[in-house]
């Protein structure tokens, strides 16, 4: 186990002191109880707690080992679920409260990831999904595109309609104002979007 803190915090205990520590699983957290019987080991003391715990390290290990293989499956089984996706296609994916995930594949290695609940998804930004290989893949945050086409230029449009019929004085700021709205809502909403969006893409597509 490298780069244990405890290792060097415990040099100067007592050979005992160290066998106590090992013993107590209630008080010590098992990266302690491992440093004590290294140091033991390194002494050349003789106790058979040395061996019990290096069993529940080993055992510990295991189960770190499966649960990383099994991550690792389920990246793989959602990679080719979204390579089935032709370029320029969409993926539409039920969710049980009724929203659809939707993976639209850019190009061979980009796809962009959304919810659409037919309402208040119009305004959210999306998740971009770039994949490095056959089990590995990263993601981060976007602008949703169409939403600020939509919203922020057609406004715009709106606005200058809107000055030309004498409804609204000719300012820069006013026809700029729904463009500035929808790319500034995309900005706040975007941390809490980005680990929402990315937790149903996983649940939905790692599944069988």
């Amino acid at each position: 186990m490298a780069d244990n803190q405890f290792i060097d915090k415990f040099k100067s205990k007592l050979d005992k002191e160290l066998e106590r520590i090992a013993s107590n699983s209630n008080s010590f957290v098992f990266d302690a109880r491992y440093a004590a019987i290294t140091l033991l080991k390194d002494r050349n003391y003789n106790s058979t707690i040395i061996n019990q715990v290096e069993k529940e390290y080993e055992n510990i290990a295991k189960v770190e080992r499966k649960n990383k293989e099994e991550l690792k499956e389920q990246d793989q089984r959602l990679i080719r679920h979204i390579r089935q996706i032709p370029v320029k296609g969409r993926g539409k994916y039920g969710l049980k409260n009724g929203n659809e995930l939707q993976v639209r594949r850019l190009n061979e290695y980009s796809f962009q990831v959304r919810i659409e609940d037919h309402f208040r998804s119009e305004l959210a930004p999306v998740i971009i999904c770039k994949i490095k290989d056959d089990s590995t893949y990263f993601c981060y945050p976007f602008l949703y595109l169409k939403s600020i086409l939509i919203f922020g230029f057609g406004g715009t449009v709106l606005m200058a309609i809107l000055a030309f019929l004498g409804y609204v004085k000719y300012e820069p700021f006013i026809f700029l104002l729904p463009l500035i709205v929808a790319i500034g809502l995309q900005l706040i909403l975007m941390p809490f979007f980005y680990f929402l969006i990315l937790y149903f893409f996983r649940k939905r597509l790692r599944k069988k």
